[in-house]
C-alpha cells in the first residue's frame, strides 16, 4: 500500500493507483534528463476491434480457418507463438476488416493483464486476426522508431507508466485516450535506432532459429510413415486378453494407434523405454542444505525451448536428475490434459538445472536415434495420441512407466543422409542457443531505456555508437555491451553477454542465410 499528496497536480483520476509514487518519479525522471511525448502523439493509425470469438470451428477445412492471435501467445519479451495461436472462421475476415495484423503494428495488451506489448514481425501468418483485448497501432516513422517504442513499453518504467492507466472495473482494462496519454520518453532517432536494432536483430534471430526447427522437423517428418488417410476419431479398440498390460481403461488402447502400426509397410517398432531412459523431476528437499540450484517448471516450457528464468531452490544431494543438452522434456500433470505432450522443449544448451515433479524428462539414447526425431514423432498427431493415452486419474498425470510403453517407428536411413539425420540434434541446439541470444538483445534495448532514464547511459553514447556501426565499427558496441549485467548498465549482477563474438558470429550467419533464401 502506498499514499501520497497530489493537491497540486490533480488530474480528473481520482484513483490511488494513478498516483503511483514510481509512476511519477519515473516522469519527472524522464523530464530531468531530456523530453517527453505522449504515445498518441506517435501514433498514425489505432484500433481495438471487438469480437466474442466463439463460433464453432468443428468441422471446418484449414482453407476456411483464419489464424487468432490473443495476448496468450505473446511472451513478456515480446516474441509471439504464432504455432500455437487459436483459429476463428474465415468470415471474420469480411466482418472485421481492421482487426487483420500488419506488419510493424504495435500490439497493446489493453484487457486483462495489460502487461504484454510485443510488434507485428516481418513474418506472420496470412489472415492473422488481432484479438481485441489487444490494441493495434501503427507508428508514424517519421516521429519515432516502432521498436524503440516497444523497447521502452516493455521497461520497468514503460510498464508502470501504462499499469497506472487501467481502469478499476472487474477486468482491467485501459482504454484508448488513456493508452495515448502514456508518456514516452523521446530521444535523437539516431539513438532510437540504436535501441530498435537491437530489438530487430532479435526478431531476425527468432526468424532464423524457427526456419531451422522446420528445417530439422521437414527433414525427419520424411522417415515418419504418412498419417494423413486415419482415422482419429475411432476412439477404441477391441484388445485380446493375452495383449492387455496391467491397464484397464479403455484410453490406453487408442484405435487410430493399432491401425496405424497395423500397416505392413509400417518401419521396425521399438519400445520408447528402450531407446531413452525416462524420469520426472523432484521437489527441492526439506533440509538445512545451504546450496541452491534452479529448477525449471511447466512454466518454463513451450512448444520450442526454454524460457523464461528458472527459479532458485534448494540443492539436492545427488545431481542424477539435472537435465542435460537434448532432453526432451514435457508437462507430465496438468488440470487441461491437452497439456500433456504438447509443449515437448528441446534442451538445447547443458545448463544443469532441475525439473520440478510437473516436468517429465526423455533422454533419449542418442547413439541409436536422434533425440530430434523422437521430438518429431511424439510431436505428430499419433504421436500425441499415444502420449495421451498414457494419461491417468482425474486431475491428469502422465507417468514414466506408462511413457515407457509407446511404441516409436524407426527409420532406415540412407546411407548418405545417415550423417546428417543424427546432426539434426546440434542443429537444433544451435537453433536453441540463438534463441537464447534473441532474448538477450531484447534485454538490452528494454535496460538501455532505463538506464538512458536513470543517466547511466546518455543520448549521445547511443548516437556515437551507431553512427560507429553504420562506418563498419563495432569497438564502441563491444564496451557498451561489456558494462550491460543483468540489472542493468554498469549494475552489480552478472555480465549479460559472457562471449561477445558469438552475437557478431551469429548476426553474420543469420544475416548471410537470410540473403541466400
Amino acid at each position: 500500500m502506498y499514499y501520497t499528496k497530489v493537491l497540486s497536480s490533480l488530474d480528473d483520476r481520482l484513483d490511488a493507483e494513478f498516483y503511483n509514487p514510481e509512476a511519477l518519479r519515473s516522469i519527472q525522471r524522464m523530464k530531468d534528463v531530456g523530453e517527453v511525448v505522449t504515445l498518441g502523439s506517435l501514433i498514425s493509425e489505432g484500433y481495438r476491434v471487438v469480437y466474442h470469438g466463439t463460433d464453432s470451428i468443428n468441422g471446418l477445412d484449414k482453407s476456411q480457418l483464419l489464424p487468432f492471435l490473443s495476448p496468450t501467445q505473446i511472451d513478456k519479451e515480446g516474441a509471439i507463438s504464432f504455432e500455437i495461436t487459436d483459429q476463428l472462421p474465415m468470415h471474420y475476415r469480411e466482418s472485421y476488416p481492421k482487426g487483420l495484423a500488419k506488419e510493424g503494428e504495435l500490439l497493446v495488451e489493453v484487457k486483462g493483464n495489460v502487461a504484454k506489448v510485443a510488434v507485428v514481425p516481418s513474418i506472420f501468418p496470412k489472415n492473422l486476426m488481432v484479438s481485441g483485448s489487444l490494441y493495434k497501432a501503427s507508428i508514424d516513422s517519421s516521429k519515432a522508431d516502432i521498436h524503440y517504442v516497444l523497447a521502452f513499453l516493455k521497461s520497468a518504467n514503460g510498464q508502470v507508466l501504462k499499469n497506472r492507466l487501467t481502469s478499476n472495473t472487474i477486468i482491467n482494462y485501459i482504454a484508448k485516450e488513456a493508452l495515448y496519454s502514456i508518456p514516452v520518453f523521446k530521444i535523437s532517432m539516431v539513438a532510437q535506432r540504436y535501441i530498435g536494432n537491437k530489438v530487430r536483430q532479435a526478431e531476425a534471430i527468432r526468424i532464423w532459429a524457427k526456419s531451422v526447427e522446420k528445417e530439422v522437423t521437414v527433414f525427419h517428418q520424411q522417415f515418419i510413415p504418412s498419417q494423413n488417410n486415419l482415422n482419429f476419431n475411432k476412439k477404441f479398440r477391441r484388445v485380446k486378453t493375452g495383449n492387455m498390460t496391467e491397464r484397464f481403461d479403455a484410453h490406453f488402447y487408442p484405435a487410430v494407434v493399432d491401425d496405424y502400426f497395423a500397416d505392413k509397410e509400417m518401419l521396425p517398432l521399438s519400445n520408447l523405454g528402450k531407446i531413452a531412459h525416462i524420469f520426472n523431476g523432484q521437489t527441492q528437499p526439506e533440509s538445512s542444505n545451504t546450496n541452491t540450484c534452479e529448477q525449471i517448471t511447466v512454466t518454463n516450457l513451450s512448444p520450442t525451448f526454454l524460457i523464461k528464468e528458472p527459479r532458485v531452490v534448494v540443492a539436492p544431494g545427488s545431481k542424477d536428475k539435472f537435465t542435460h543438452q537434448h532432453d526432451l522434456l514435457m508437462c507430465n500433470a496438468a488440470h487441461n490434459k491437452a497439456y500433456i505432450g504438447r509443449d515437448l522443449t528441446y534442451c538445447s544448451a547443458d545448463i544443469g538445472v532441475l525439473p520440478s515433479t510437473e516436468v517429465m524428462v526423455i533422454r533419449v539414447n542418442r547413439n541409436f536415434v536422434p533425440a530430434s526425431y523422437i521430438r518429431t514423432y511424439l510431436l505428430s498427431k499419433v504421436g500425441n495420441v499415444q502420449i495421451q493415452s498414457t494419461i491417468r486419474g482425474i486431475t491428469a498425470h502422465s507417468y514414466p512407466n506408462d511413457v515407457a510403453t509407446l511404441e516409436i517407428p524407426l527409420p532406415v536411413v540412407p546411407n548418405e543422409l545417415n550423417e546428417r539425420w543424427f546432426a539434426m540434434d546440434n542443429l537444433l541446439a544451435q537453433a536453441g542457443l540463438a534463441c537464447e541470444i534473441a532474448t538477450k538483445l531484447n534485454a538490452t534495448a528494454k535496460l538501455l531505456v532505463e538506464a538512458l532514464i536513470k543517466g547511466t547511459v546518455n543520448e549521445a553514447e547511443l548516437t556515437a555508437t551507431q553512427e560507429a556501426l553504420d562506418g563498419g565499427e563495432d569497438s564502441l558496441e563491444r564496451i557498451l555491451f561489456k558494462r550491460i549485467n543483468t540489472d542493468g548498465v554498469d549494475g552489480e549482477g552478472e555480465q549479460l553477454f559472457d562471449d561477445i563474438d558469438q552475437i557478431y558470429d551469429l548476426l553474420a550467419q543469420v544475416t548471410k542465410e537470410m540473403q541466400e533464401a
